[in-house]
């Protein structure tokens, strides 16, 4: 288990991480949030890359700046460094005399990317270099894995080969944390998604049962005044509000679905209104917006 207590990074005037308590243990977790939230620092806070001002982050109850600790981690930046005019072999080389490398692995997970083996990295778009180090990820013997926005710039059809393999990783045991701004990119593959927004946890919890507190509607009304101001003077926690021809969708957070439906009903001469289902994606993006307008 990787437990993190009381953990904050700053830099200069900016606070990174801010008093973050957490932990994270085996199975694939979604680290999502917004671009600025703290999901890259707190990674490479993890992997002993960067340190922090106050808190503490232990690896299976051992410090994690030990030798011990970060022997059990693979770390995979969101920009990894490549020396000039290295080969595939090149690279091959020098993570095997680091890692725990099983070669034979690699170049069958670079036969199913169909990744050009005579090809100068330097000679590889964006997404292939991601192809790339993440065939070397799921190559490493690690215990501890962090990828930083991993699937950044990858096609869809490699994408799903992608999740494939790491799915058959987390059965044996291993933990995955994933970051990512591209809440699709982790769809039917997290057990569990960590919101962060401005270096706090906002919310944590399953893939299947994420959040119970926000509710959908499908309304259309009668009455000329039914419109996000008016919602807002009956104290209603609105999320998302939004207008489409005659139909309204609107997101509440709320803890009592009963309670909500019979003030909308008392208040609004209502001709329809319907809950209907969020999906996990859209889920998410709404916890990140709940987060933004301070909405507990």
């Amino acid at each position: 288990m990787i437990e993190i207590r009381n953990l904050s990074k700053k830099f200069t005037d900016v606070t990174a991480i801010n008093n973050l308590t957490i932990n994270f243990d085996q199975g694939i977790i979604g680290l999502v949030g917004q671009n600025g939230a703290g999901k890259s620092t707190l990674l490479r806070l993890i992997a002993s890359v960067l340190y922090q001002n106050e808190g503490e982050i232990l690896i299976d109850g051992v410090s994690n700046n030990l030798k011990e600790s970060k022997e059990k981690i693979f770390f995979l930046s969101d920009n990894p460094y490549v020396p000039t005019f290295s080969s595939i072999q090149d690279l091959v080389d020098l993570h095997y005399a680091l890692y725990n490398l099983d070669k034979n692995r690699f170049y069958e997970l670079i036969n199913l990317f169909a990744l050009p083996k005579k090809r100068k990295i330097s000679g590889f778009s964006k997404g292939m270099k991601r192809q790339l180090f993440l065939a070397l990820t799921l190559s490493i013997d690690a215990k501890y894995y962090l990828l930083d926005e991993a699937f950044d710039g990858i096609d869809p059809l490699v994408m799903e080969l992608i999740k494939n393999e790491l799915l058959k990783l987390s059965t044996s045991g291993k933990t995955i944390i994933i970051s990512s701004h591209n809440i699709g990119a982790l769809q039917r593959l997290c057990d569990r998604f960590v919101i962060l927004y401005q270096g706090k946890v906002t919310k944590d919890g399953l893939n299947d049962n994420l959040d119970d507190t926000l509710i959908k509607y499908q309304i259309i009304s009668e009455s000329e005044d039914f419109n996000e101001e008016n919602l807002s003077r009956l104290k209603f926690n609105i999320v998302s509000f939004k207008k489409m021809g005659s139909i309204y969708h609107v997101v509440f957070s709320s803890s009592s679905k009963e309670l909500l439906e019979k003030q909308l009903k008392d208040n609004f001469n209502l001709r329809l209104l319907e809950n209907i289902p969020i999906d996990n994606e859209e889920l998410i993006a709404l916890e990140m917006l709940l987060a933004k307008k301070g909405i507990k």
